[in-house]
């Protein structure tokens, strides 16, 4: 995506979130933050537009082109907060996202769970089963989309392809947006929409792709026990 565009977008979705009803003391306290932070994605994060929509086949080899993920995020909610941090994917199944201070929170799956670990609540995790969640479809080790009964829309705009993924077997649970730019595809951020109704925007910058990730990152009885002593 172009630095200007790309800008516009992170200010649309910032006037949509400005306009939920929430306390003003919240967005008194995150919006100038919120603002500063799309200034800077807006510096470093240009992307070339592309000038066609990506094809089902396309995003598939792009997706199955690497093993593993490392990026830096920043991420916006719906309720004013923001945060970022690093997020880690090696295929298949294991995914490590972690927060930066003052959230300090950390996410990692494997072995078909993930468990979220808050650092301001309960020393255990809150662990589901990985497939119920957005992120079971970017850990899977090959895609095919063009099969895919997953696919809730493939969108072009402005230079952008969109894809959104869901479980048509349970479409309660959300769904997630991912949204590509680049003269080839590039994943630039995604959007979760969660079961509650919630909106979760994460960008995505200085990625690298087929890095070497340990399998330590990922394993979470081993952050339990670190945790513990």
């Amino acid at each position: 995506m172009l630095a200007n565009e790309k800008y516009k977008f992170l200010n649309s979705e910032l006037i949509k979130l400005r306009n939920k009803k929430y306390p003003n003391r919240i967005w008194k306290d995150n919006f100038m933050k919120f603002a500063a932070i799309c200034f800077c994605i807006w510096l470093i994060g240009i992307k070339l537009a592309s000038a066609e929509k990506f094809s089902l086949g396309e995003l598939s080899n792009y997706f199955n082109t690497f093993n593993t993920f490392k990026a830096d995020f920043y991420q916006f909610s719906d309720d004013g907060s923001v945060a970022s941090g690093i997020i880690l994917i090696k295929k298949p199944g294991r995914l490590r996202i972690d927060y930066e201070k003052p959230e300090d929170l950390l996410i990692v799956g494997s072995g078909g769970q993930l468990a979220i670990f808050d650092p301001k609540g309960d020393p255990e995790p809150t662990s589901f089963p990985i497939n119920i969640t957005p992120f079971s479809f970017l850990l899977k080790s090959k895609i095919n989309l063009v099969s895919s009964s997953n696919i809730l829309s493939h969108d072009y705009d402005q230079g952008e392809t969109s894809l959104s993924l869901y479980d048509p077997k349970h479409p309660e649970r959300g769904h997630i947006k991912l949204i590509f730019s680049g003269e080839t595809p590039i994943l630039d951020r995604w959007l979760i929409h969660d079961e509650s109704g919630n909106i979760t925007l994460m960008s995505i910058e200085r990625y690298e792709e087929n890095i070497t990730l340990g399998e330590a990152q990922f394993n979470i009885q081993l952050e339990k026990e670190r945790r513990r002593n």
